[in-house]
């Protein structure tokens, strides 16, 4: 089990927690790059929790654009898996602010639906680019 955060403070934050693959290796590729994962959101005044389905390659992208926007401090990235249950669009101005809008579903496709933001500095992408790299190493995409 290893989880990501991204956030700066207990009232803002969505922590992504990777479980396990979904199941062992069948030699199929989507078959065997599903993770179960449970995602957590804090936004101001609404707490929740639920259980959501990633791809692996979905998490590498997400390290791959979140390490961009910090290299760059500029652009936009989105990560919009296909199940949808949790969508982040990142945008960092040239100093370094870097503001998120995420919606999450708690069932994919017909749950419901919070809609939320977060704002932070590019230094705090330090560590949840840490703890991203620490979940693809433990979860690496199967061949």
């Amino acid at each position: 089990m290893k989880s990501v955060a991204i956030g700066t403070s207990k009232s803002e934050i969505v922590t992504l927690t990777v479980l396990s693959y979904e199941c062992a290796p069948v030699g199929e590729f989507y078959d065997d790059n599903w993770l179960r994962c449970e995602v957590s959101i804090s936004a101001g005044a609404f707490r929740g929790k639920f259980q959501a389905n990633f791809l692996t390659t979905e998490i590498v992208g997400l390290l791959e654009g979140l390490g961009n926007l910090h290299r760059e401090l500029q652009g936009d990235y989105t990560f919009e898996p296909m199940e949808e249950q949790l969508v982040l669009r990142a945008s960092c101005d040239h100093l370094g602010h870097i503001r998120i809008t995420g919606e999450a579903m708690d069932e994919a496709g017909i749950g419901h639906k919070l809609t939320f933001r977060l704002s932070l500095d590019q230094t705090y992408l330090s560590d949840t680019l840490h703890e991203l790299s620490d979940v693809v190493r433990a979860f690496p995409v199967r061949a």
